[in-house]
C-alpha cells in the first residue's frame, strides 16, 4: 500500500507543476491546439514518470550542486517509506485497510457515474431515428435537456432549433468540429482516469480546462465563413440547460467570458513561441527530479601514498 500511496503522491506533484506553468505562462492564450496537446501530455506524463526509474552513478570525487540536488530528490522516497513504515506499525491493524476502502468506494460511485452517462446516451440512440449525414449520425431530439451536443460522430439536435437558419448552421459547424476534431476521446480519458486519480485536484482543473479548450477550437470553426458579433450575441443570449453530460460537447457550455475573449482575442506570435518554448527546460527538470536516482560509488581511482 506505501508504494501506491507514494505513486499517487507523485502524481499529484508532478501534475500541480505543470498546471501551474500551464496558468502562469499558457492560460488564456490562442494557441488552443497547442494547449489542449500540453493538457493531454500533462495528464499523461503525471501518470508514467513516476513508474520511470534511471539510477545515476556518482563518484565521490564528483560532488558538484547538481548531484547533491538530484540526491535529494531521490532521498524521498526512502524518506516517505520509513515515515509512512514507522507511522502504521504504531496504528492498529484495520486503520491501515480503511482509507484504502474508502478510497475504492468513491471510485466505484464515480464508475458508476459514468456507466450511467453512456446508458443516458445510449436510450437517446434508441428512442429517436438516426439519419445519416456523409460520416455524421444526426439524431434529431424532441427538446431533449442539454441539446443540442455531439458525442463521438453523433449530434444530438434539439428540434426547436431550425437547422437552416444563419444560427442553426453555425451551431451545427460547432458540433461538426468536436467531432472533427474528436473531442469526445479526450473527454473519456479524463473522467475515466479521474474514476481512479479523484483525489487528484489538479486532474479536475485540467478537465475543466480541456472542456474550455474544446469549446474554443470549435467556436473558432463556427465563425471561420460567419459572423462572429452574431455568434457571440447568440452565446451572450443563451440560457444554459440544467442538465449536460460531462462525456459529451454541449453547445450552450459555460463560463462564456472567456468564451468571447477567445473569439475576439488577436495572436501575438512572439509572446505565444516564448511561453511555449520554456515548457522544454521545465520538461527535463521534471524528468530528472522523478526519475533520477542517485547512488553514491567510490571513486576508481586513488592516488599513491
Amino acid at each position: 500500500m506505501l508504494p501506491i500511496a507514494w505513486y499517487f503522491l507523485k502524481v499529484t506533484v508532478c501534475s500541480g507543476i505543470l498546471l501551474g506553468y500551464y496558468w502562469l505562462a499558457l492560460r488564456n492564450k490562442v494557441f488552443h491546439h497547442y494547449n489542449r496537446f500540453y493538457l493531454l501530455s500533462t495528464i499523461l506524463l503525471s501518470t508514467l514518470l513516476p513508474f520511470v526509474q534511471l539510477t545515476f552513478q556518482a563518484s565521490s570525487t564528483q560532488r558538484v550542486s547538481t548531484i547533491k540536488v538530484l540526491e535529494a530528490v531521490s532521498y524521498g522516497n526512502t524518506f516517505f517509506n520509513k515515515a509512512t513504515s514507522n507511522g502504521i506499525s504504531a496504528s492498529h491493524y484495520n486503520w491501515q485497510w480503511l482509507y484504502p476502502t474508502a478510497y475504492l468506494l468513491i471510485s466505484l460511485l464515480l464508475l458508476f457515474v459514468f456507466i450511467k452517462m453512456l446508458l443516458q446516451i445510449r436510450a437517446l440512440l434508441l428512442k429517436y431515428p438516426v439519419a445519416k449525414i456523409e460520416s455524421i449520425s444526426f439524431i434529431n431530439t424532441n427538446n431533449e435537456k442539454g441539446t443540442p451536443f455531439s458525442f463521438l460522430r453523433y449530434i444530438f439536435w434539439n428540434s426547436q432549433i431550425d437547422i437552416t437558419t444563419k444560427q442553426g448552421n453555425q451551431i451545427f459547424k460547432h458540433e461538426l468540429a468536436h467531432i472533427n476534431e474528436k473531442h469526445t476521446y479526450d473527454k473519456l480519458f479524463i473522467n475515466g482516469l479521474l474514476i481512479l486519480f479523484w483525489s487528484n485536484p489538479f486532474f479536475w482543473l485540467i478537465r475543466k480546462e480541456l472542456n474550455l479548450i474544446h469549446e474554443f477550437i470549435a467556436d473558432k470553426k463556427a465563425v471561420e465563413d460567419g459572423d462572429t458579433g452574431a455568434f457571440a450575441a447568440m452565446i451572450l443570449q443563451s440560457i444554459y440547460p440544467n442538465h449536460q453530460l460531462a462525456i459529451v460537447n454541449n453547445f450552450f457550455y459555460s463560463p462564456i467570458k472567456r468564451r468571447l475573449l477567445m473569439l475576439t482575442k488577436i495572436k501575438n506570435p512572439t509572446a505565444n513561441y516564448f511561453g511555449r518554448i520554456l515548457v522544454l527546460p521545465l520538461a527535463v527538470i521534471m524528468f530528472a527530479a522523478f526519475t533520477l536516482k542517485v547512488n553514491k560509488s567510490k571513486s576508481l581511482y586513488h592516488g599513491k601514498k
